[in-house]
């Protein structure tokens, strides 16, 4: 099981994938849906939680995993036989079987907006 990182760790995480990724708090909104005042709370640490459905809409449109914002992946490696994204895929999995069609249309839309690269192939492009 993952060790509980405190908020700090987790903006501190957001923060430089943001910064890495050279995305406006604005910019980042517009991605995600997301307003950019609560991106802003979560990057600076100024709010006690994110919620996990915004931390997986972040982690998309920044092309990280979930883990690399929210878990200390370096103190909890994956268990032999295990793939390092596989919970981040049963969770995207999980919470996609939860949506309505037009939330799974509208999640859809920003991952291949977030990994054009990824999505080439199954769009048949």
């Amino acid at each position: 099981m993952a060790p509980v990182m405190d908020m700090n760790e987790i903006a501190k995480r957001l923060y430089d994938a943001i910064t890495a990724k050279k995305l406006s708090y604005g910019e980042l909104a517009a991605l995600t849906g997301i307003p950019k005042s609560a991106i802003q709370r979560y990057a600076t640490g100024t709010t006690e939680k994110v919620p996990m459905d915004r931390l997986v809409r972040l982690a998309a449109a920044l092309g990280v995993s979930v883990s690399a914002l929210s878990a200390a992946a370096e103190e909890d490696p994956p268990r032999a036989g295990q793939s390092e994204e596989l919970p981040e895929i049963t969770m995207i999995a999980r919470a996609g079987k939860k949506m309505s069609p037009e939330r799974r249309r509208d999640m859809l839309r920003l991952l291949k907006i977030a990994f054009p690269e990824e999505f080439r192939d199954a769009d048949g492009a």
